[in-house]
């Protein structure tokens, strides 16, 4: 029974990663292929598209981005925002202007304010 879908499809990215793989399918959804979408435009992934092995499966074919010495452009991949201890951005409100810069604190913290 997958229970975070999030963090079975970074590992699944960090193990074909650590493995050399060329592509890496997961079952797909509305938001693994957004957060593909998001590693694409940021460089770490080649591509991603989504494929139909078989008629009952959709699946999202992740393809994997190495340097040209064959070292993996993903190094690290953490999930920081789990189902267990949520984390939030918050915006800063610094003398009358709102800082762009998001500050990630636990759900326990509240809002984060500036003096």
């Amino acid at each position: 029974m997958q229970t975070d879908p999030i963090a079975d499809f970074l590992t699944r990215l960090r193990n074909a990663a650590a493995a050399k793989h060329q592509r890496v399918d997961v079952p797909v959804s509305k938001l693994k292929t957004e957060i593909a979408r998001i590693l694409k435009e940021e460089g770490y992934i080649s591509t991603y598209k989504l494929v139909d092995e078989n008629k009952t499966r959709k699946m999202l074919r992740v393809f994997l981005k190495y340097t040209p010495d064959r070292r993996s452009v993903i190094t690290g991949l953490k999930r920081i925002s789990r189902p267990g201890a949520r984390a939030y951005a918050f915006r800063v409100r610094a003398r009358a202007r709102i800082s762009e810069r998001p500050i990630f604190a636990p759900w326990w913290a509240g809002w984060a304010s500036a003096l």
